[in-house]
């Protein structure tokens, strides 16, 4: 069977970060700097950063860099498979010696995502492209106007038993259109090909704000009425989704998660 090529599509990179707590480092002033001085790092072409605080689940107080990257040709000219930088990496640095100085004020705060931080490259499998989540920024301030800040879902996916990947990415490959994501949530299936959870999967759910999570899970999987009355109305993807509990787990518990919430996105 002929393989697909991967190299357009898109990447998701995840770096845990964490502040200095023993030298007195607050979450607040370390979303305070990120917001006001570090989003001014430059990014490489084709790559946005986000940076997420655990809302609940596994980390919840904890951060992670969110980079996005717009496919894995991309991210190869600038990060090697072992997670060195590349030549190119090191000239675009070259180029940038203002970011130097910044970089280094974030590390008085905190780690910075590079190794030796654990990471995973996911590459997307499949989104939901009916989505009504709008197309914006992940985390933006402007005078007058309350934040725009989504939350994040990494929820963490395993194979049953004796099914074998292919069998599972098939069924999502053939079926992922029956999805009706809730209002202002998007699906997204990826799979790790790089770093800490090699061939691994992960559900990253992206919801428009808090108001559209608590609207239908407002305390960690307990379900509002809601969220019940939308499955009653969309039961093919309740349908869709009980098939897929045959070859895998499902968002949420017991699986290790976390929701996370924007707190700064890169420039």
């Amino acid at each position: 069977m002929q393989q697909p090529n991967t190299s357009s599509a898109p990447v998701f990179s995840l770096y845990y970060v964490a502040i200095d707590t023993e030298a007195g480092v607050t979450p607040e002033q370390f979303e305070h700097f990120v917001r006001h001085k570090g989003v001014q790092i430059p990014s490489y072409p084709g790559w946005s950063w986000t940076l997420l605080r655990g809302l609940r689940g596994e980390r919840a107080g904890q951060y992670l860099m969110l980079f996005e990257i717009d496919s894995s040709a991309e991210r190869d000219r600038y990060v090697a498979a072992d997670g060195n930088k590349t030549e190119l990496a090191r000239q675009f640095w070259r180029e940038h010696p203002e970011a130097l100085d910044i970089l280094g004020e974030w590390k008085r705060y905190g780690t910075f995502s590079e190794l030796p931080t654990l990471y995973t490259d996911y590459r997307l499998l499949e989104e939901n492209t009916k989505s009504t989540v709008p197309h914006g920024p992940r985390y933006q301030e402007r005078a007058g106007e309350e934040p725009v800040a989504r939350v994040i879902g990494i929820h963490n996916l395993a194979l049953r038993p004796d099914v074998q990947a292919q069998t599972f990415e098939t069924f999502i490959a053939q079926n992922h259109h029956r999805i009706e994501d809730y209002p202002d949530w998007k699906f997204r299936l990826l799979k790790g090909e790089r770093g800490n959870r090699l061939d691994q999967y992960v559900v990253l759910m992206e919801i428009a704000s808090l108001k559209a999570l608590d609207v239908f899970y407002p305390e960690p999987d307990i379900a509002t009425d809601e969220a019940a009355k939308f499955a009653r109305a969309h039961r093919d993807t309740k349908q869709m989704y009980e098939e897929w509990k045959q070859l895998a787990s499902f968002s949420g518990s017991p699986q290790i998660y976390t929701d996370y919430l924007s707190v700064a996105q890169s420039l």
